[in-house]
């Protein structure tokens, strides 16, 4: 066990990377405190997870939780070894449709809900001469950005100088960013199918989108790799594995009129009710 006894807190772990990251640090012996919004998922999570694994109520949005989540994790595990930072949302449409209220909330979510909890954590992580991963997004890298998720790939780009930011004022920890692709989540599930289709399928038209998403316990596994290293690695980016997307995606027909984008929606929510 690579990370046996560390102490660690995964904040957005109630689904998705964060739930996959905490179940994937457990396994290799790490104690960890399962943070997010939703108590009766981190609840689950914990269980499952097993080894002394616990949950904590956080909303990143919020000062006080952020302060309250670090100072509980610290007080149940007696210090911090390392924070993961998963929380992702986006808006879908027009950049001249987004409102102040959406910037605001992704903003909030995406980027400053990060600088809240190291606020808080900062010190006992100088202390145990820690680290931190976050996880960014690897469409920030696309040029020019995809259309129609300007509040994402702005807010992911502001998380990545965030990072870059605190690892220049607090040498003694260790930052890295994780920058996935296109992972099997609950990613934009609370949106309109019919809405999101004819955007995913523009991202195909355009050769950002890979042919199949990552299963998120893969991605997860570079938490583990960047938490390992002696040294610390500053970024990690991930995409699928380009034979197996060609082979899947020259491989697949597509039944009737369905397109691309709506498979690729289909598949999201078949894997989030899953």
């Amino acid at each position: 066990m690579r990370l046996k006894n560390k102490r660690i807190l995964v904040v957005g772990a109630s689904s998705g990377l964060g739930r996959e990251s905490g179940f994937a640090l457990a396994r290799e012996g790490a104690v960890v405190g399962f943070a997010a919004r939703r108590i009766d998922r981190i609840e689950a999570a914990a269980e499952q997870a097993g080894g002394g694994a616990f949950s904590l109520v956080c909303d990143v949005r919020d000062e006080a939780s952020c302060r309250a989540a670090v100072a509980g994790a610290v007080a149940r595990m007696g210090g911090l070894d390392a924070l993961v930072y998963a929380p992702g949302i986006s808006t879908f449409g027009p950049i001249e449709d987004i409102a102040a209220s959406d910037w605001q909330d992704c903003f909030a979510t995406n980027v400053i809900g990060l600088s809240l909890l190291l606020n808080a954590a900062i010190g006992e992580l100088e202390t145990s001469r820690g680290k931190v991963v976050v996880f960014s997004s690897i469409s920030i890298d696309d040029s020019p950005p995809r259309p129609k998720q300007a509040t994402y790939l702005v807010t992911k780009a502001a998380l990545e100088r965030l990072v870059q930011a605190w690892q220049g004022e607090h040498r003694r920890v260790g930052f890295t960013s994780i920058a996935n692709g296109d992972t099997l989540t609950e990613f934009g599930f609370g949106q309109d199918a019919a809405m999101l289709a004819p955007i995913v399928q523009r991202w195909f038209e355009l050769d950002y989108m890979y042919g199949r998403m990552m299963d998120a316990s893969a991605v997860a596994e570079q938490v583990v790799n960047a938490l390992c290293s002696p040294e610390t690695i500053r970024r990690i980016a991930i995409t699928p594995n380009y034979s197996d997307a060609i082979a899947q995606g020259s491989a697949r027909e597509l039944p009737g009129e369905l397109t691309q984008g709506q498979s690729a929606v289909e598949t999201i929510r078949g894997a989030a009710r899953s």
